[in-house]
């Protein structure tokens, strides 16, 4: 039987788990000002939705800003591609930044039901984005 120490394969895969580990808390630790644009994009998409549930495309669209532009849509892209790393994570990216755009669309041409499915979809990514390996987010 080998002693741990001497099982040169087994070191090496510690040190890069070590390694990745480290490289992954850096960029949490780094992280706050990204944390605190998702907080933000949780809030508006939460201001929407109440809209949405009333019918208010008005004030849907007061929130939305009117295009993908707006400084919260911009702000949680730069948190979603700090913060995403894996195919996984970049996919539902794709997914939220694409309905996004048409949440927008629905909500300018005042389509109550595309703006619902819309609405969705984004909530929808948002929360499979999260449930991606975010357990280390706690630290």
């Amino acid at each position: 039987i080998l002693e741990a120490d001497d099982d040169e394969e087994l070191l090496e895969k510690v040190k890069k788990d070590r390694k990745k580990r480290l490289e992954k808390q850096g960029v949490i630790s780094s992280s706050g000002k990204e944390k605190g644009y998702l907080q933000d994009l949780v809030y508006k998409l939460s201001q929407i939705g109440q809209a949405i549930d009333k019918n208010d495309l008005s004030a849907a669209s007061l929130v939305l800003g009117g295009s993908t532009d707006t400084e919260w849509v911009k702000n949680a892209s730069v948190a979603f591609n700090k913060l995403s790393s894996s195919p996984e994570e970049k996919t539902q990216v794709e997914t939220f930044n694409s309905s996004i755009a048409s949440l927008v669309s629905s909500v300018t041409k005042n389509d109550v039901e595309s703006t619902k499915v819309a609405f969705v979809e984004s909530a929808t990514a948002l929360e499979k984005w999260t449930k991606l390996d975010r357990a280390h987010w706690t630290t």
